[in-house]
């Protein structure tokens, strides 16, 4: 009957000894860490967003895209890097640089 039961016990204490402890304080902070990179992206796509639309502006008010990238500054409200974007003055098309 021991036997019986130090097996039961033992059956029951492999499976947890196989998990790995939890730290709170580690997953707190991959938490945050995914969260700022996530508000990040965010601002990035919202900027990459005002920057097409800048791009869609200059077009139609002078019926061709503009040459650099640069040309767009006025048309935006804000200071923004860039040199973080791929612009292609054929097509007008701009996107995020892959770093």
């Amino acid at each position: 009957m021991k036997r019986w039961l130090f097996a039961l016990v033992m059956l029951t204490l492999i499976p947890a000894c196989e998990e790995k402890p939890k730290n709170p304080l580690a997953e707190y902070g991959d938490s945050m860490i995914n969260a700022y990179q996530k508000g990040k992206q965010a601002g990035e796509d919202g900027n990459l967003d005002a920057v097409r639309k800048a791009i869609q502006t200059y077009h139609a008010a002078h019926d061709t895209y503009p040459l650099n990238i640069e040309e767009v500054k006025p048309l935006i409200n804000s200071e923004l890097d860039f040199s973080k974007y791929d612009y292609h003055p054929q097509s007008g098309t701009v996107s995020l640089k892959v770093n």
